[in-house]
């Protein structure tokens, strides 16, 4: 089952202590005007259950209530690879240095879990796999030890992450314990952000749980 970013986020992501931006979630127009007031410019972005909102329109800047409002409605009137958009999230704008990638899945044919970390966050992780595969760091985990923060270092040793090596790795042994906790088949990053001011923050998150997982 997939989930939505904003659940992924405020359920999952937030009260694991990995950092989100400030947001509101909106089922329509009218209570858009508010959601802005309350966060300031924002990134408007169509809840649909796939990676292809950006391209498709469903990601859009507002600087205005009114602007918020009409690129609301806009979004809501939207079909992204399927899926009507029935809901947006009003997020805060957010001032990016650099983007990475980060992930922890479910590797079937090793029967582990398997983190995954690249420096080149924002994109498709399958063509950053196939185009330079040397910037997707894996690390195959063994159940019985885990993956802690030692662990993370072990994986980001020797990349540039300008000064946010001990963020990223922080985040990292989080997202696998969350993974853990929610027994997620996948809980991927895109982007991990490091902000201007220094910050290194969850800009998206996909989260996909079995179904048994999901009911408990």
């Amino acid at each position: 089952m997939n989930f939505l970013e904003h659940v992924a986020k405020a359920r999952v992501l937030a009260p694991a202590g990995i950092p989100v931006p400030r947001s509101v979630h909106c089922e329509s127009v009218d209570s858009v005007a508010a959601a802005f007031h309350e966060i300031g410019p924002c990134v408007v972005k169509a809840q649909v259950p796939t990676g292809k909102r950006g391209k498709a329109g469903g990601i859009k800047l507002a600087n205005t209530a009114e602007e918020t409002q009409n690129v609301a409605r806009a979004i809501l009137a939207m079909t992204i690879d399927g899926h009507p958009v029935h809901s947006v999230l009003i997020e805060e704008q957010a001032k990016i240095a650099r983007e990475f990638y980060a992930a922890v899945l479910n590797d079937t044919k090793n029967q582990r879990p398997l983190v995954l970390f690249s420096t080149e966050g924002g994109m498709d992780i399958e063509e950053v796999a196939a185009s330079k595969p040397e910037a997707l760091r894996r690390y195959l985990v063994d159940p019985d030890k885990g993956f802690d923060i030692e662990m993370a270092r072990e994986l980001l040793a020797g990349l540039d992450l300008s000064g946010a090596g001990e963020q990223v790795a922080g985040i990292l042994a989080l997202l696998y314990a969350t993974s853990g906790n929610v027994d997620a088949e996948l809980i991927e990053i895109n982007p991990l952000a490091l902000l201007a001011d220094g910050r290194v923050v969850a800009l998206d998150c996909k989260l996909t749980l079995d179904d048994a997982a999901a009911f408990r």
